[in-house]
């Protein structure tokens, strides 16, 4: 057996591992990605590419050919009674991208993969991971010849010794590294069995907006991948059949028929329709389940490894993608020796809370979904027209579907010190229209434009908001930052010009106040100008100064 030794090995390659990937490779961090299959699936289940992953792959140069190859629904509209109850206006959605885009896993993982190349990563294709151990002294901050001791089986048999500093298993729900450490995976089977098909689809149904129609029969969800063209996931009519109060049982290994799809769309929509060509079909049933620690030494969980939850909102590819933007660039740090150790501690401290809420938001949602009672779908087709009347119900469903809600505020990683607006640590930050100076080269002219187009995402910022006139960065100030300028960028930032930019810039960065915005756009610390200080500590406590001369 040969031993080859890599800094970060990353086991799966759907969307989550693709994206360590991607980020770690582009921070300067060496990467293998493998993945068992030893071609990528042509059929997924996740579709929905929501407006904070999208914020976040726009800096990564991926969001416009997302949506060239996708479809936008700005509108989420409910069925019940035999007619329209009413819908949620995606074009509430804080941000630029206020709509659901709608795009197959396959075609995400196509561009990420696409992407990788680019920046000079294969997928090994056919490697499997079957077992690994950890050294006992080591950390991730150690160097790479330590950690993570892991042995690979490739398609020809070949077994193959692979040392990394860091594991990150991304192998989905069956990860072998869960498995080889032995950690649970909380939480439970739903017992209803559904029918999910690709197919297309002649008739009035609304190819720019979600549609979801609940019955007496459970519910069904048809989603516009393009004209003509839907994905379309329904409760089985004999799911309850199938199964009795105390056992699960198997998923019928048939899957569904043109047939059995029709009767199921006529059954739940008044919508008049005739589906067509199916592309593929099968059945599944939800798993809702989670992990409670997302490290085990120099091992990481992320995505389906981690957690997998029902599809309704349309947030697990979702949320794996963001779990790798939020890991990679402190294990990036850490690996290079720029920040302290402690910084890893900070990823399931930020991620487990956003989780949590999803996997629990998620099942409470489905549970309703699939109620077959006539007391549920009866209060909920009352009062679904007039909730759905109220501002307030529909801007927290918008964020919640978004993920644009999600903050950090709880993490240690974040901290306030005299907010002078709404924005505290931990909060995402808004991609408003500024104006920006940047003060690590000696002229500061000034730049206009979207706040994330101005900012790196492979540095922290500190965000200086000021007045409309170029600063002066006070000398004291610059030669204590020098310090971390291998890490730090400092921008002065202002008002867009337009009329009503200045509010809403004073609401939410108050006047001459400080926030250092994170490479995956958070803020990790907040506050007055006065309390430079409490910044300096801040930086001293998480991110490890440069070497003198």
């Amino acid at each position: 057996m040969t031993i080859r030794h890599h800094p970060v090995l990353i086991a799966g390659a759907g969307p989550t591992g693709l994206t360590a990937a991607m980020e770690l490779s582009r921070l300067g961090v060496p990467v293998r990605l493998i993945d068992k299959l030893t071609a990528p699936s042509a059929t997924s289940r996740a579709l929905a590419v929501q407006a904070r992953t999208l914020e976040l792959l726009q800096q990564r140069g991926l969001t416009d050919k997302m949506l060239a190859a996708g479809n936008k629904a700005h509108a989420g509209s409910l069925y019940g009674r035999g007619k329209l109850l009413g819908k949620v206006d995606l074009s509430r959605i804080p941000g630029r991208h206020n709509y659901v885009l709608l795009l197959s896993q396959a075609e995400t993982e196509r561009l990420l993969t696409e992407q990788l190349a680019l920046q000079g990563v294969q997928i090994e294709r056919g490697v499997e991971l079957i077992g690994f151990v950890q050294s006992q002294a080591s950390t991730p901050a150690s160097t790479l010849a330590s950690g993570v001791l892991a042995e690979l089986r490739h398609a020809d048999g070949r077994i193959e010794q692979v040392q990394a500093a860091a594991l990150i298993s991304a192998e989905g729900a069956h990860s072998s590294a869960r498995h080889a450490l032995n950690l649970a995976f909380e939480g439970k089977s739903l017992k209803p069995t559904y029918a999910l098909a690709d197919l297309y689809v002649d008739g009035e149904i609304a190819s720019d907006q979600l549609s979801i129609f609940i019955s007496d029969h459970g519910f069904l969800a048809m989603f516009p991948l393009a004209q003509g063209h839907f994905r379309m996931i329904a409760i089985e009519p004999d799911a309850e059949a199938r199964q009795d109060d105390e056992l699960v049982r198997d998923i019928p290994g048939d899957p569904p028929t043109l047939a059995q799809l029709q009767a199921i769309y006529d059954a739940h929509s008044p919508v008049p329709a005739t589906l067509s060509n199916i592309v593929w079909s099968s059945h599944f049933r939800i798993n809702s389940r989670m992990l409670q620690t997302l490290r085990q030494g120099n091992v990481f969980f992320g995505g389906d490894a981690a957690h997998i939850h029902s599809p309704a909102g349309g947030q697990g590819m979702n949320t794996g993608i963001q779990d790798m933007i939020d890991l990679c660039w402190k294990l990036a740090l850490v690996l290079q020796g720029r920040a302290d150790a402690a910084l890893l501690d900070t990823y399931e401290q930020d991620r487990l809370p956003v989780i949590r809420n999803i996997v629990t938001r998620t099942e409470a949602a489905t549970d309703v979904l699939n109620s077959r009672s006539t007391w549920v779908h009866t209060l909920v087709t009352h009062i679904a027209p007039l909730a759905l009347n109220i501002d307030f119900i529909q801007d927290t469903a918008t964020r919640l579907i978004s993920e644009i809600n999600v903050d950090y505020r709880s993490s240690p990683l974040s901290a306030t010190h005299d907010a002078g607006g709404s924005l505290h640590g931990g909060d995402r930050l808004p991609d408003i229209d500024v104006i920006a100076w940047e003060h690590n080269n000696s002229e500061a002219e000034s730049r206009e434009g979207n706040l994330y187009a101005l900012l790196d995402p492979s540095r922290l910022t500190l965000l200086i908001a000021q007045g409309p006139s170029a600063p002066i960065l006070p000398p004291d100030w610059r030669e204590q930052l020098h310090r971390w300028e291998g890490v730090l960028t400092i921008r002065h930032v202002a008002a867009a010009l337009a009329e009503g930019q200045d509010r809403e810039f004073r609401n939410l960065f108050g006047s001459y106040h400080l926030h250092v915005a994170r490479p995956d756009c958070y803020l990790g610390f907040v506050g007055d100008a006065a309390q430079w200080d409490a910044l300096i500590a801040w930086l001293e406590k998480w991110f490890a100064p440069q070497a003198e001369g």
